[in-house]
């Protein structure tokens, strides 16, 4: 019996071993930046969005910006698209594309492909926005 104890225990080392939280190995090579990221959609369509609330353009619900919004959003989503159906029109200042609501707003800079999210619920404000990018609040 204790000769087939020392491999099953070898084997549930091994097991262990392999089960192991880190998602590469240290010795892994990466590819390239470029091939690891998706080109950035087409965001010249918000223009055409430009003097339109969010709740007629479809801006939160059906844009180029809406996967990238509802990834980073993640369970605040559905709280932030509700709030941003109150947004006024969205308006360019600078090279900047702003929506703003009573309790949401929202920043878009087409140029960055990034964005600057923000929500006020239970009188505290979450933000979000594209990681790596300094896209300012609202003024």
């Amino acid at each position: 019996m204790i000769r087939f104890a020392a491999p099953l225990l070898a084997a549930a080392f091994a097991l262990a071993a392999c089960s192991s939280n880190d998602k590469l190995a240290d010795n892994a090579v990466t590819p390239a930046l470029n091939q690891m990221a998706e080109a950035p959609g087409d965001w010249s369509a918000l223009d055409g969005m430009i003097g339109r609330r969010p709740s007629e353009s479809g801006l939160i619900e059906d844009s180029p910006i809406s996967v990238d919004l509802n990834a980073r959003l993640g369970p605040s989503a559905k709280a932030y698209r509700d709030a941003m159906m109150a947004a006024g029109p969205l308006t360019r200042q600078g090279h900047l594309l702003v929506a703003k609501a009573p309790d949401a707003w929202l920043v878009l800079d087409p140029e960055g492909h990034a964005f600057h999210a923000g929500l006020t619920r239970g009188g505290r404000l979450e933000e979000w926005q594209t990681a790596g990018a300094d896209v300012p609040r609202p003024v």
